[in-house]
Parts: structure tokens; sequence; C-alpha cells
């Protein structure tokens, strides 16, 4: 039998292989966080009519006869290149931007994904749509000494929304301020006003402190039922001029319950409260007579409350009088109403109440070898021998991808590309089958020899 014939039969075969490879590649175009493959092929064994001869005396050396016995394919790599980000709006979307892969369940097995088309199911856990496996994550719990902040927790699990759950009602610990006093104001003497003696639920009224000399910040705190309370904080530049002191009356607006409690804050030549100045008083308000629990909480005036403010607290800087921000930490009761992927991979839940809490962290996946991982279908991949073990972490630490909420990421073949493949695997393959025509003719000429 010919070796052209086998040759042709492995060519027509491996272009055959080419071009599925270029199909598929082709009929998933539009398939969310697919990767396209690539083939490369390999000669096969060569047949040897004469081996090599080393040069001798008088003579030159000769290099062997071998012929070629055709080809196979020698890899099907899969191209995990980053593919194009397609925004969507939905909160459910979520696309990585760089390495990574999503971690999902089916059953017992662990699984990996660039496809981040979730959604919601019944049992409010997010799931990949079509597949309904169950994304995994790292649930965020409230730091058991400061419950406004929350810490991750170390064991993955399932990432479950519960939409349409309650928010308790948190009565306000902490009230912090960043404004300025505008230290040019002038000084208000006792016998204008007193800060010991004003009393703002007096009938008939008192008069108000000047207004050139005084400030008022104003915030709305909770009682533990969560009702609503505006807070007042009247400062008045009072004291000697040299001791750049101001007097803080607090109270509530409308008397319900009556509450008023006094201070004062000196502060040093550079506008900052000076050393030992009781920059966190503590207040009580008593709000039983509401049904409700009596109230600590600390005026924060030195500003610790803020996340790295530009300037902390309460200043005193010949500046015109300014409140640039407030923090309370309590809130009324709240339904979650929806939720958003940040980039770090912090699922934020939205209350009705205004409030935002972190609820999980998406879990991303990291391999050393990541065109080993083994192609299971439904876009996802499972750890082969090859790849590693998987890297389980959180977006944007250890190498990992940031997120891109309301995105998808979309394939990445190029059209452009795939239909040169696929010209490129039809001529190969039209090649090969004239090869195996032509061999057969020569197979029907030595048949003939003998007529």
């Amino acid at each position: 039998m010919l070796r052209s014939l086998m040759s042709g039969v492995s060519g027509a075969r491996g272009h055959q292989t080419f071009l599925d490879v270029v199909a598929n590649n082709i009929a998933n175009v539009n398939t969310v966080g697919f990767k396209k493959s690539n083939i490369t092929f390999q000669d096969l064994l060569y047949q040897t009519h004469r081996g090599a001869m080393p040069p001798a005396e008088g003579r030159g050396g000769v290099n062997s006869i071998q012929v070629g016995l055709g080809v196979r394919v020698a890899a099907i790599e899969t191209i995990h290149t980053q593919g194009n980000i397609n925004f969507t709006g939905g909160n459910t979307d979520v696309a990585i931007q760089g390495e990574g892969y999503f971690v999902v369940m089916d059953g017992n097995s662990r699984l990996f994904t660039r496809g981040g088309n979730f959604t919601v199911d019944s049992e409010n856990k997010i799931v990949q749509s079509g597949t309904g496996y169950r994304v995994q994550g790292y649930q965020m719990v409230p730091d058991p000494n400061d419950p406004t902040k929350f810490n991750r927790s170390s064991t993955l699990t399932d990432v479950t929304i519960p939409i349409g759950s309650k928010m308790e009602a948190r009565a306000t610990q902490t009230v912090g301020f960043r404004c300025n006093l505008d230290s040019r104001s002038a000084v208000v003497e006792p016998a204008d006003w007193d800060p010991a003696t004003w009393d703002p639920y007096a009938d008939p009224p008192m008069d108000p402190p000047p207004a050139a000399s005084s400030h008022r910040s104003q915030i709305e705190i909770y009682d533990s039922l969560g009702n609503p309370h505006e807070l007042i904080v009247q400062w008045v530049h009072t004291g000697d001029p040299a001791d750049n002191e101001w007097s803080w009356v607090a109270y509530l607006t409308d008397g319900n319950p009556p509450f008023i409690d006094r201070g004062v804050l000196n502060f040093g030549p550079d506008g900052k409260p000076v050393a030992g100045a009781v920059t966190q008083p503590q207040v009580t308000i008593d709000f039983t007579a509401l049904g409700a629990a009596s109230s600590d909480i600390v005026l924060d005036f030195a500003g610790e409350s803020f996340e790295k403010p530009p300037i902390e607290g309460v200043t005193q800087y010949g500046s015109p009088f300014t409140t640039k921000g407030y923090y309370q930490d309590g809130c009324s009761m709240g339904v979650m109403d929806s939720f958003a992927v940040s980039a770090d991979g912090t699922v934020m839940a939205t209350y009705d109440n205004g409030q935002n809490v972190p609820m999980f962290r998406l879990a991303l996946a990291t391999f050393v070898n990541a065109s080993g991982l083994t192609k299971v279908g439904d876009t996802v991949f499972r750890e082969s021998s090859n790849s590693g073990l998987a890297r389980i972490g959180v977006p944007m630490e250890d190498g990992a991808g940031a997120l891109i909420g309301g995105a998808l990421e979309m394939s990445n073949i190029d059209l452009t590309e795939e239909f040169t493949r696929l010209i490129l695997a039809q001529r190969g393959f039209q090649a090969n089958a004239r090869v195996i025509n032509t061999s057969d003719q020569v197979l029907e000429e030595q048949i003939n020899i003998k007529r």
C-alpha cells in the first residue's frame, strides 16, 4: 500500500479535527465566558531507507534518507485570554477583569468558570443561570467589638442574598462631626449669652446666640426602636480670646424627650483641639418615655469615626463656618431590596432605610497552568493533574483580577482569525484529499500493469 495514501488519510483526518475546533470556536462566538481552542500538529514516525554516514577519508558525509508517514494532532489547547466586557446593567451579572475563575459547586463537585451570568434562585442563593451551579464566597460577619464593621470569614460557602429580609433597628451609639469653627468670630460675653443657662426649650423662648459667633450642626439619630430624632450641637465662641474656647450645647429639636447637655472644647494654635481636651464626650438620652431604651451616645469631635478623613473632626481655622460631613451609626428598621457587586468582590446589600451592608465576598481561583484545566461543558472547568491545585482567594488579592458588576465577559473569539483558520482547515483537507485521490490513481495504474 502506498505511503502517500496513509499520509493523505492522516492529513485529512487531522484537518477534519482542525475544522471541528474552528467550528466549535465560531459556534461559541457569543457564549459568555467561553475560551477558544487552538490546535497544533506534529509529524508522525519516519521510515528510514538509509541512515546518515559520517565523512570518511577522501569522501564527504551522506545524509539519511527518510520518508514521513503523515501527521497527527499534537495538542488542542484552551487559550485563556481576556474576552470583551459587555455591560448589561443586571445586578446579578459579574465579569472578571484579569486573572481568576469564579468558584461554583455542582453538588459536591467544585468547578470553575469565567461565565458570570448569575441569578438568584428560590432559596436566595446566587447560582449560574442555565446550570444552577451555586456560586461560592466568604461570608462577611460583624466585628464583635464594632457592629458597623465586618470581617471576612475563612470558610467557603454558598453565596446567599436574602432579598426581602429585615434589618433590625439600631440605636445610635456614635455621632461624628467634620466641621470648622471660624477663629475670626467675636467672643460672646456671658452677659450677652450664657451657655450654662441657655435652654432651647424655655417658654417663652430664650434668645439664640449671636449668629456671627456661633455655628449649628444637626444630624438625625435613632433610638432603639428606630424612631428618628434630630440632634443639634450649638457651638458658640466664649471665654478668653487667647484660650480659643468654644462652648457647645447638645439638644433634640422637638424636645421629645427633653434633653440637653453642655461642654467646652479648647483649640491650640494649630487649629486642632488641645492635648487633653474632651473630644469624645458621652451624653445620655432617656428614650424610655417613648418605649425605647435609654441611649448613651458618643459625640465624636475628633473625627475618629470617619474613615481616612482629609481633616479630622472639629477644627478652628480662620475660615468660614462649615460642616463638611456627619456620621452616625444608628438606623431604622429596613428591608433588603437590592444588592450590587463591587470590584473587590464584596456583595453589598442595599436596604430601603439607606443602609448598605456587606454580605459576602465572591471567591476567585487562580492556577499555575490554567491551560491544563479540563473543559466539562456549560462553560465550566475542572482541575486536572496538569493545571495544579486551585488557589482560592478573593478579587484584587494575590494576583486575582477585579470584578465588574452589571457586566459579562464575552468569548475571546476573533471571527476574522477564525475565518482565516477555517480557510486553512478547508484547503488543508482538500489538499490531503487530492493526495488520497492521486494515490488511488497510482494504485489503479499499478493494478492495470498486468492487463
